[in-house]
């Protein structure tokens, strides 16, 4: 074959997770190479590019170990595994190992002897489990182990020499664009393939029989092949339900990444506290492997983090490592799991680390955010209709990004007003809340005309106003303390309502408010003989300075940043304690098939 390109290309033939699992099963199967050592996926339009480190030749191939790259599924008595299979796992016995490990965690909870507690923890650290059982548990329940096992086979099965130049001169097709060539047999499942499945997930298709066969299509066996590898390095499945019936496989999408590095990511990611319906999913999954890219990099990790290899991130944001994450949605039919929907969402991207400075902001905004959506409880309609609204901030780029957030904010500051300190089910709530310099930075970052409303001293002021008039008083209020100024609950449904009207009726809401808000502030110092018991007032300044901006870029606009922005916590106000609480509440048990 000679020297090969530097670029392998893998289309975007289906445009879903398959893709990038076949992308990073060639990387996977490159790095390999002890001349390669690690591959770099690039991501444009239409395909990824595999990337080796070198220019390679035809007899650097027969440096591939002759290797599946993932396990052979045993999962009755009735399958024999090869003589040479690799890793071989007795699906059975690890199933039961997990029932011991989860019914040993259930006595943990319930007993509170500590001699039991050291017993219970020897008996779990006993029943460790496979690093990749969740895989495990996902490649059988979605029936892929069969085509899996059968590539497992024929690799472990063939002359070395045929082998080699098996793969010789599958990667040059690969590389000319033709069909390998390879006489494996393979079938296509819609784990690996979502798309394959379409229109046969019901029990009885139009115009076919439970014994059709034509939804076999025909699939390329290297390619089919590279999936498999790529499934164990960097699916991400959860179960959901109330029996972990359904399955949700996220999919790190890779854009300019090393696969040692993404197959690091993605192993954080699996073993991350992600939980919830499948909007909850999302958003956790989302924002943790931006925090996994920034706390895991080579310039910004702690000292006592381990620095995931070739991972470098100075100037760049986390979506230019990995773009998105593709999310697949396999319901349960009884017997059967098909494909129910499918959606990409971006991981964000919201300004480049340049310094150890960004890269703290970028760590507390994201832990900040997944503890307002941990705190967040999908099983009330209001709440996830919150979500689904975080989403879609997630989902848009650029200046709907933006307002995605503002709007989602505001909602979230109305929702405090009615939950924080409310009693359910035995319990008290408490809501994190966002921080106002967080939310600055961030706006500023991604939309320059938002930069210049929401840094004007005079938005500043009315902001602080409205957020002592309602969120921090509420909150004072719901913790027990003495509350000497009005709260104004119908505020924030005021701000929203009148920046919609035409006319002034924004201007008077905000003009009235702030009026009563420094007689407020005035009778408090004139009561207790002291000049700082209440906030500065409003200057007449500042009311200019906020007017200003509502001339220039409209009461809309501004209205809604205020609701967002006036409903954050300013750093020196603690309520993150039983919020933390809270969070912790709700984390339901881990659901397996």
């Amino acid at each position: 074959m000679g020297e090969t390109s530097r670029t392998f290309t893998i289309p975007k033939s289906t445009g879903t997770h398959g893709d990038v699992f076949a992308a990073v099963g060639l990387a996977d199967l490159l790095a390999g190479i002890p001349r390669v050592g690690d591959a770099r996926i690039v991501e444009t339009d239409a395909a990824f590019g595999v990337v080796p480190p070198t220019r390679l030749g035809s007899s650097e191939f027969d440096s591939v170990r002759q290797v599946p790259g993932y396990p052979y599924l045993r999962t009755t008595e009735k399958v024999k595994a090869p003589r040479n299979a690799v890793d071989v796992v007795d699906y059975k016995a690890e199933k039961a190992k997990a029932d011991r490990r989860k019914q040993t965690a259930q006595k943990k909870r319930t007993k509170k002897s500590k001699a039991l507690d050291a017993e219970t923890q020897e008996l779990m650290q006993q029943e460790e489990l496979r690093p990749d059982w969740r895989l495990l548990q996902v490649l059988n329940a979605l029936q892929g182990d069969e085509t899996t096992n059968k590539v497992h086979a024929a690799i472990v099965s063939r002359n070395g020499n045929i082998f080699h130049k098996e793969i010789a001169a599958s990667l040059e097709a690969l590389v000319q664009g033709k069909e390998c060539g390879l006489d494996w047999e393979v079938s296509t499942v819609q784990l690996f393939t979502p798309t394959s499945a379409k229109g046969y997930s019901r029990l009885k298709p139009d115009s076919t029989d439970r014994n059709d066969k034509t939804k076999e299509q025909w699939a390329d066996p290297f390619i089919e092949w590279l999936k498999y590898r790529g499934y164990f390095r960097v699916a991400c499945p959860y179960f959901q339900g109330q029996k972990g019936e359904h399955v949700r496989l996220l999919c790190p999408i890779p854009h300019d990444i090393g696969v040692r590095a993404l197959e690091s990511v993605a192993q954080g990611l699996r073993s991350s506290s992600v939980y919830g319906g499948s909007p909850k999913v999302d958003i956790l999954a989302v924002l943790r492997l931006a925090e996994l890219l920034i706390s895991h990099s080579e310039e910004y990790h702690d000292k006592d983090t381990e620095i995931f290899q070739g991972l470098s991130l100075r100037g760049k944001s986390p979506r230019e490592l990995i773009s998105a994450v593709a999310t697949t949605h396999y319901q349960s039919l009884g017997n059967a799991k098909a494909v129910s929907a499918m959606s990409v969402i971006a991981v964000p991207g919201w300004f480049p680390v340049q310094s150890n400075e960004d890269a703290t902001f970028w760590l507390s905004i994201l832990n900040e955010h997944q503890r307002v959506v941990r705190g967040l409880q999908d099983d009330y309609s209001d709440e996830i209709g919150l979500l689904l609204g975080y989403r879609r901030f997630l989902e848009h780029r650029g200046e709907p990004a933006v307002w995605s957030l503002v709007e989602f904010m505001g909602g979230y500051g109305a929702l405090i007003m009615r939950a924080n300190g409310l009693k359910r089910e035995n319990r008290t709530r408490w809501m994190t809340r966002f921080t106002d310099e967080y939310f600055r930075r961030m706006v500023s970052e991604m939309n320059t005309t938002l930069s210049d409303i929401v840094n004007d001293p005079g938005f500043d002021a009315i902001a602080r106003a409205v957020r002592q008039a309602t969120v921090t008083a509420q909150n004072k209020r719901a913790r027990g303390g003495e509350v000497w100024r009005g709260i104004r609950y119908d505020l924030l449904h005021d701000i929203h309502r009148t920046r919609k009207v035409p006319g002034n009726a924004f201007l008077e809401c905000i003009s009235e408010f702030i009026s009563r808000y420094n007689y407020e502030n005035a009778r408090q110092r004139e009561v207790t003989k002291n000049p700082k018991a209440a906030p500065a007032n409003v200057s007449d300044e500042e009311l200019k300075s906020f007017l200003g901006l509502v001339n220039q870029h409209g009461a809309s606009v501004v209205g809604a940043l205020l609701a967002a922005y006036g409903t954050c916590k300013e750093k020196w106000e603690g309520d993150d304690e039983g919020a933390r609480s809270s969070e912790k509440e709700l984390m339901p048990e881990t659901k397996e098939e």
